[in-house]
C-alpha cells in the first residue's frame, strides 16, 4: 500500500494502484528488481544513500528506497522517461570510470559525492538551459513556442528524477517516517500550524 500512495493520483486510479502493488508482490516474492537489472539497482541504492547517507538516522538503502525506485520508474513514468533514467544510470558509471576508473558502486564514499555533484550540476545546466530556450522563443517568437515539441517542454534531467524520487520513497518509508521525522502513530487533535523548537524534526505525515 505504501507505494501506491506515494502519488495521489494513484487514489483515483485503481487500475494504477493494482499495477503497483502487484510490482510490490513481485519484487517481494523474487527478492529481484521488476525494472531494472540487479546492477542498475544496486547503483540506484548506492546513488539513493548518497543523497540521504546514514548519519544519526539511517540511509535511504536502510530504508529500501532503490525498491521504492525501481516499482515507480516501471508503473508511473513514461517509456521516453524510463530510457533518460537508465541513461544517467549508464552517465553515472562513465563519469565514475572516467574519473576514478571504477563503477560507481566500488567508490568510496568521497568519490560518489563528487559524482553526485557532478550529476547535479549537469541537471541545473540542462533545466537552465532548457528554460533559456522558452525564454527567448516567447519573446522573440510566440508561434515558435507553440511549436515546441511537447516532450522538450516537459524535460527533466536524469538527476532531477532521482532526486525527487529518493527523497518522496525515504521520507514516506517507515524509516525516514518514525526515525528522521517527528512521528505520532496515533495523533490527536489537527493543528495546522505548530511552532518546532530549535533542532526538532520536521513532522511526518
Amino acid at each position: 500500500m505504501r507505494v501506491a500512495l506515494l502519488t495521489g493520483a494513484t487514489l483515483s486510479l485503481p487500475a494504477l494502484a493494482d499495477t503497483l502493488e502487484a510490482s510490490v508482490a513481485r519484487r517481494a516474492l523474487t527478492g529481484k528488481p521488476v525494472f531494472f537489472t540487479a546492477d542498475q539497482d544496486a547503483t540506484v541504492a548506492e546513488l539513493a544513500d548518497t543523497i540521504i547517507p546514514t548519519t544519526s538516522t539511517p540511509g535511504a538503502k536502510a530504508a529500501r528506497v532503490n525498491e521504492i525506485i525501481d516499482v515507480l520508474i516501471k508503473d508511473c513514468y513514461k517509456e521516453a522517461d524510463q530510457k533518460r533514467f537508465l541513461e544517467g544510470l549508464a552517465q553515472t558509471n562513465k563519469l565514475s570510470q572516467d574519473a576514478y576508473g571504477k563503477a560507481f558502486v566500488q567508490l568510496d564514499p568521497t568519490q560518489r559525492i563528487q559524482i553526485v555533484k557532478a550529476l547535479e550540476a549537469d541537471a541545473k545546466r540542462l533545466k537552465a538551459e532548457m528554460a533559456g530556450t522558452r525564454e527567448v522563443t516567447k519573446v522573440e517568437n510566440s508561434q515558435a513556442d507553440l511549436q515546441m515539441p511537447e516532450a522538450k517542454k516537459k524535460y527533466t534531467p536524469f538527476f532531477t528524477i532521482l532526486k525527487d524520487l529518493t527523497l518522496t520513497g525515504y521520507f514516506t518509508s517507515e524509516v525516514g517516517c518514525t526515525q528522521a521525522l517527528e512521528y505520532v502513530a496515533v495523533p490527536g487533535r489537527y493543528d495546522g500550524c505548530v511552532p518546532l523548537k530549535p533542532g526538532q524534526k520536521a513532522w511526518a505525515i
